[in-house]
């Protein structure tokens, strides 16, 4: 289990407020936290790729890695409805692979399979990364961001 610590938070979101003003707030989070956000979690999707359990057995066309999927974006209404996500988050992100049978058990396990979870693992081993990354963006798009919209309001 991970346990995080949040600060700054605060500042971004001043940062934000303050690039908001006299423009569509969705547009300042697409154009700053979600890129930041997505690209922050590159390292968990290659890690989920190169993990990801590989039935040799399967001829099909589609492999459990094939369907990984890194998305980020605004949470819905029905984001909300998760217990993963709180009415207080303005940005997901998240690495998921194709929702199967197949993909449940390799995770979480079944009567017959013992867990092989390599989704949670993934995040566990890049979590520094992820976060640095993250801070790392955010201190480039917020200022070129913030430059692009000062020359909108000339």
């Amino acid at each position: 289990m991970i346990i995080v610590k949040t600060e700054g938070f605060e500042d971004i979101e001043s940062a934000l407020a303050d690039l908001a003003s006299g423009f569509r707030s969705d547009l300042i989070m697409r154009n700053t936290v979600t890129k930041a956000a997505k690209r922050a979690m590159e390292p968990v999707a290659a890690d989920v790729i190169a993990t990801a359990p590989y039935d040799e057995k399967n001829t099909g066309p589609i492999h459990l890695r094939d369907t990984v999927k890194l998305d980020a974006r605004t949470p819905s209404a029905k984001d909300y409805q998760s217990s993963m996500v709180n009415q207080t988050d303005i940005v997901i992100a998240m690495v998921s692979v194709k929702k199967s049978a197949v993909s449940l058990s390799q995770e979480f396990g079944n009567a017959h399979t013992p867990p092989h979870p390599y989704l949670r693992n993934s995040l566990e081993r890049n979590f520094d990364r992820v976060i640095a990354i993250f801070k790392s963006e955010m201190e480039t798009l917020l200022p070129a961001y913030a430059t692009k919209l000062a020359k909108r309001r000339k």
